[in-house]
């Protein structure tokens, strides 16, 4: 249309050059102005009648699928007004589907409905959600196995894609591990998501005691710490920061406790305690009259007050080397015990019964609380070894003196022990290695110089821990009976007792 106003306009100026030109007459002029102005008016009637809207559209639309976004009416100006409100879409777009789809817009002209085609893309160029269940960051052991809480993805378009996600574990370094969660939907967009785990070192050292568990003292003997190690699986070795505490009170009887404490460079703690009695010291027996001589020329070791980790397993390796048998008069045990108890027995050996509890105080208060004692004993070994013992001896013998609290006990349960069908035995020849013996060479001399050929020699040692003086002598103990033309044996149902007589 421009261009034909162009030509109108050329049109006019040539004509009114000519008139000028030729200095025609004034009415011939104003007639060809009037023609002007209807050319004019015609030519504008022509521009009108065939002016296009004009439609503001891009070549491709793309609208997001299944987000509610729907296709607007493009801008449009006809005849130099905006008639964007009078545009119509025509065709059938599925916003829930992704596809390419063709629409016309129609506008209406003088000439009739106009119309323009455009191209929309419905797609789906949104990244899917990983959510996780549980902290991003989480704290945990590091002995433990890292337990995924959960994680999900959804898609606005694939809807539940938790299915599709890749889990990848990386170790950052030694206390950290990165877990990765990586999804992608059927468009090819990926999203990515990340879980920290931090590997907190909650895992307190390991104290091992040095010696056992449960110790013995004499009173008015000196405690001898034997210490502790300690180790920690990041730390290492930490024996020489185990801090010990102790209440050990050496000249009084009684129970008591030392506590080993270490804590590693993360502040886990670790304590372990051992237990000390201190006992009173062993009364050397009263002359023996009601003594069975026995077989003459036997010699019974006896060993009580065990078992022990640290003496026990030494004396049954010498024991097994000579070829010996020998009868273990033991207290309650612990899990370790157990499995010496256990050696004794498959060894050959007697297990006796000294009692549950060793404490003098409480033991002989009553017969049944006495009773009770051995029993209780009786039973633990029975389930845990099948050993039936029906053999014992009295703490401290029956001839004791610190069962006077609570007169006549002794002779009470002298004779309740038998009427219940146990026998009970005490000694003939002490080893002085729970009192006046300081060295092995005393324990020795000790136990060669009481040895008699005209009787059944019962020898009372022990194997508490700590107490190396038996230890060491034990072997010359036998190769001096040997050399000397003694025998030697283990106490059994059918060994006659020897016994003390009875101060209380």
């Amino acid at each position: 249309m421009i261009i034909t106003i162009e030509i109108l306009i050329a049109i006019i100026a040539i004509v009114i050059n000519i008139i000028i030109f030729h200095k025609k007459s004034i009415k011939k002029t104003i007639l060809i102005s009037i023609l002007i102005i209807l050319a004019l008016i015609i030519a504008c009637l022509i521009t009108f009648v065939e002016e296009k809207p004009q439609i503001d559209t891009n070549e491709i639309i793309e609208i997001e699928a299944k987000t509610g976004e729907r296709l607007k009416k493009p801008k449009t100006t006809y005849i130099f007004h905006d008639v964007t409100s009078s545009v119509k879409i025509m065709g059938n777009i599925d916003y829930n589907k992704i596809g390419r789809y063709e629409i016309k817009y129609e506008v209406p002209t003088v000439l009739g409905k106009y119309s323009k085609s455009q191209i929309v893309d419905v797609v789906d160029k949104i990244a899917p959600e990983i959510k996780l269940q549980g902290e991003e960051v989480i704290n945990q052991s590091y002995k433990s196995e890292f337990e995924e809480p959960g994680v999900t993805a959804i898609d606005n378009y694939d809807g539940d894609i938790t299915s599709k996600i890749i889990t990848e574990k990386n170790q950052i370094n030694e206390n950290q591990i990165e877990i990765k969660y990586t999804v992608t939907d059927m468009s090819g967009n990926t999203t990515s998501k990340t879980r920290k785990v931090n590997l907190i070192d909650d895992v307190p050292p390991t104290i091992t005691l040095n010696g056992d568990t449960d110790v013995s003292v004499i009173v008015g003997n000196q405690y001898k710490e034997q210490g502790a190690k300690a180790t920690d699986e990041k730390d290492g070795d930490l024996t020489s920061k185990v801090q010990i505490e102790s209440n050990v009170n050496t000249s009084k009887t009684g129970k008591y406790i030392v506590t080993y404490k270490v804590s590693d460079n993360s502040g886990n703690e670790a304590i372990k305690t051992r237990n000390v009695s201190v006992v009173e010291k062993i009364e050397q027996p009263k002359p023996t009259t009601n003594e069975n001589k026995g077989k003459s020329g036997v010699i019974y070791l006896t060993f009580d007050d065990g078992p022990s980790s640290s003496i026990t397993p030494k004396i049954l390796d010498i024991l097994k080397k000579k070829n010996i048998k020998a009868t273990f008069f033991i207290l309650n045990y612990d899990s370790v015990g157990e499995k010496l108890v256990q050696r004794e027995i498959n060894e050959g050996h007697t297990v006796a019964i000294h009692g549950y509890s060793h404490n003098y105080k409480t033991i002989y208060t009553s017969v049944n609380t006495y009773m009770e004692n051995i029993t209780k004993l009786q039973a633990k070994i029975k389930n845990s070894t099948g050993y039936n013992s029906t053999i014992t001896r009295f703490p401290g013998g029956s001839s004791n003196t610190v069962s006077r609290y609570n007169p006549g006990i002794m002779t009470k349960l002298t004779k309740e022990v038998v009427s219940r069908g146990y026998k009970y035995f005490d000694w003939n020849v002490s080893s002085g290695d729970a009192g006046e013996a300081k060295t092995s060479q005393d324990v020795y001399n000790t136990v060669t110089r009481g040895l008699r050929k005209s009787r059944a020699n019962i020898v009372l040692m022990h194997d508490f821990s700590g107490n190396t003086k038996t230890l060491n002598a034990l072997e010359n103990i036998i190769n001096y009976g040997i050399n000397n033309g003694y025998t030697f044996d283990k106490i059994t149902e059918s060994t006659p007792m020897v016994t003390h007589s009875v101060n209380n």
